[in-house]
């Protein structure tokens, strides 16, 4: 049976009931439980499952998506593998902030992200808050805190960081509504509202070695794009995932791509680090290295085959996704709907039609070894066949050979670059 994977999902509505957002929960099953040992892999399994499993598109389409962190996200840089558009992290306000921590919020701010104070029950909080200065939204628990307390924090947040929305969290019943639209507050969470919702998805796993070995290559200084594509292409899981992150217009990306090395310029290196950090300390389960190694060889065998140089890279991609529906158990017509693809690539995986599907048909012919369809080939085009499927195998093979050993030298630092600002309320 294929594995699940769970992830909340609760609305956060203005005054006048419009969605604001949405805050997106760590949740382990469908009934909504919530279990865990460490605060930082939950975070990361929410980021990691909203950006590459569902897509940021498709779970907060235009609105805005909450997620729970520690600051030590922020330290580390882990928080740069998401989108600055659309993304707002949620700081609890009992963490220590230290020189260091405050120099990290302050640069994240810089690189245009935003983040909430979370979890205020009363002044003198915010009086010793340094974040606040950092926050783009403070978030109240209004039953935690005394009702005569409220309109007073409402106005020291207005005075102390004017332009800073103000959220009632945990509201209840219509008497904590009303009473907090009266105290000021902007926006709104709880249960009068909506409990949260549980979204359920079929697991798509990433092959945690791939993950790892992506990760170490991109913290080379002298990076070569097609040293990346060869990593990526050694696991069609991989590819997968970052076909998908094209699809997501969180990076504000909308083109089909037509090749993995496409796909990796148009996220661009910076990204794809990020990435790499995310899918790296995500990943746990392993695809079957005997799967990964067929996608090696039909890749391989497929760029063999097509005579015309400026298509053999889109042959390529055929191949290598043409096993994900093993890998992923999960139907090619679904996979293929979650990705960027051109047409010839998706006319290819799903009908086996136009120029790469009549190749990727050929290419499993020769998997196969079906003498029966090939009975209409000449001798000299079977020794072709025969020959260029040989190549693939041994290409495979010394591909696997070379990432094993990248695999046992692996050089980690985290870093990279982000943009844009948060302009809608």
């Amino acid at each position: 049976m294929t594995e699940q994977i769970f992830l909340g999902r609760q609305p956060i509505l203005d005054r006048d009931g419009r969605t604001f957002g949405y805050e997106l929960l760590y949740r382990d099953g469908p009934t909504g439980g919530v279990l865990f040992d460490d605060p930082d892999d939950a975070t990361r399994q929410v980021m990691e499952r909203a950006l590459l499993h569902w897509g940021m598109e498709r779970i907060i389409g235009d609105h805005f998506g909450m997620i729970n962190a520690s600051p030590s996200l922020v330290r580390s840089g882990l928080h740069r593998s998401m989108p600055p558009e659309g993304i707002i992290f949620e700081i609890p306000e009992h963490d220590p902030f230290d020189d260091a921590t405050l120099d990290a919020f302050q640069a994240a701010r810089r690189e245009g992200y935003h983040f909430a104070l979370d979890n205020v029950v009363g002044r003198q909080e915010l009086e010793q808050s340094r974040l606040l200065p950092a926050a783009s939204i403070v978030k109240i628990e209004p039953n935690r805190t005394d009702e005569g307390e409220l309109p007073h924090l409402v106005r020291m947040i207005r005075e102390r960081s004017p332009g800073t929305l103000i959220v009632a969290e945990k509201v209840e019943t219509r008497e904590d509504f009303n009473r907090c639209a009266v105290d000021g507050f902007d926006l709104f969470q709880g249960y009068f509202f909506a409990i949260p919702e549980v979204l359920a998805k079929a697991a798509r796993p990433v092959s945690s070695a791939s993950a790892m070995t992506l990760l170490a290559e991109m913290q080379r200084d002298d990076i070569d794009v097609r040293r990346i594509e060869m990593l990526v292409s050694t696991d069609p899981s991989l590819a997968y995932r970052l076909l998908a992150v094209v699809n997501s217009s969180a990076f504000g990306l909308d083109r089909r791509v037509e090749s993995l090395r496409h796909a990796i310029v148009l996220l661009g290196l910076n990204q794809v680090r990020h990435l790499a950090v995310l899918l790296a300390l995500s990943t746990a389960e392993e695809a079957s290295e005997e799967l990964l190694t067929t996608g090696a060889v039909r890749a391989r065998l497929a760029s063999l085959l097509t005579e015309d140089p400026e298509l053999r890279s889109a042959a390529f991609t055929v191949g290598l996704l043409s096993i994900t529906d093993a890998i992923f158990r999960t139907p090619m017509e679904e996979l293929v709907d979650d990705l960027p693809l051109s047409d010839d690539i998706r006319a290819a995986l799903l009908e086996r039609s136009g120029p790469h599907g009549a190749t990727l048909q050929l290419v499993l012919t020769c998997e196969r070894a079906d003498i029966g369809a090939l009975a209409d080939r000449g001798p000299a085009e079977i020794e072709r066949l025969h020959a260029a499927y040989g190549a693939a195998v041994l290409w495979a093979e010394h591909l696997r050979k070379q990432v094993a050993t990248s695999r046992r030298t692996p050089r980690l630092r985290l870093r990279g670059e982000s943009t844009r600002r948060l302009a809608r309320t």
